[in-house]
């Protein structure tokens, strides 16, 4: 009893780590444009209203991420992300999405257009809110929606964590203006990628989408 007592409590303090490594996450996020922004153990514990394991895991899985740097007796420092981690980013999302068009291509005009369009308009009439995560949560919606008709659930779950990357450095460029995001999305790529899929075109689909993503990877960014 006292052994499955402990397997429980194992699992447990797992989520609470996962939890609050996700809103660990999401405050370096929201805080993206201070300079040398510096955690510590102490006072995660403090906010969260936790015990020090669940703070240090966290802080350990997004050392491991690249997103955290320890430095010993002054705390956790944020990692800048730099010009070749754009690119980077950038050209894994092309690398996954395009494969994953192809893989599921078959599946889409056969079965998932009227749904694709309808996720497409959905978006479209949320467009003038004023939220810029939410604008970019929806464009990542669409996207992750394109590539999960590939039922490829590893190259799926590799997308996820590029993307989640890429918001990270959306966040690190300050993001002088809500106008400048809007410029990014509000416009009909996702549904020009849908019309060429609907006239079972891949190749020119393709295109499109590669076009869309390197719109918001490269061409956004520097913007910014």
């Amino acid at each position: 009893m006292a052994e499955n007592k402990n397997v429980f409590s194992k699992s447990k303090k797992q989520l609470l780590s996962e939890k609050i490594h996700d809103e660990i996450l999401e405050m370096i996020i929201k805080n993206a444009t201070d300079e040398d922004m510096v955690l510590n153990e102490g006072r995660l514990m403090e906010v969260f209203q936790v015990s020090k394991a669940p703070v240090r895991e966290a802080l350990i899985k997004l050392c491991a991420e690249g997103v955290l740097q320890s430095v010993p007796r002054y705390g956790y420092l944020v990692i800048r992300q730099q010009e070749k981690d754009k690119r980077e980013v950038s050209r894994m999302r092309v690398l996954l999405e395009l494969e994953a068009l192809k893989e599921g291509y078959e599946e889409i005009i056969q079965y998932h257009l009227p749904e694709l369009l309808q996720q497409i308009e959905g978006i479209n009439g949320a467009k003038q809110i004023d939220d810029v995560w939410a604008i970019w949560e929806d464009n990542c919606e669409f996207h992750l929606q394109l590539a999960s008709y590939s039922k490829n659930r590893l190259l799926l779950r590799y997308l996820q964590e590029t993307m989640d990357r890429q918001k990270r450095i959306y966040a690190q460029q300050a993001w002088e203006s809500q106008k400048t995001l809007k410029a990014i999305f509000n416009d009909n790529s996702h549904k020009r990628i849908w019309k060429e899929l609907s006239n079972h075109n891949l190749e020119q689909a393709l295109q499109c989408l590669e076009k869309d993503i390197s719109q918001q990877s490269d061409e956004g960014i520097m913007q910014m």
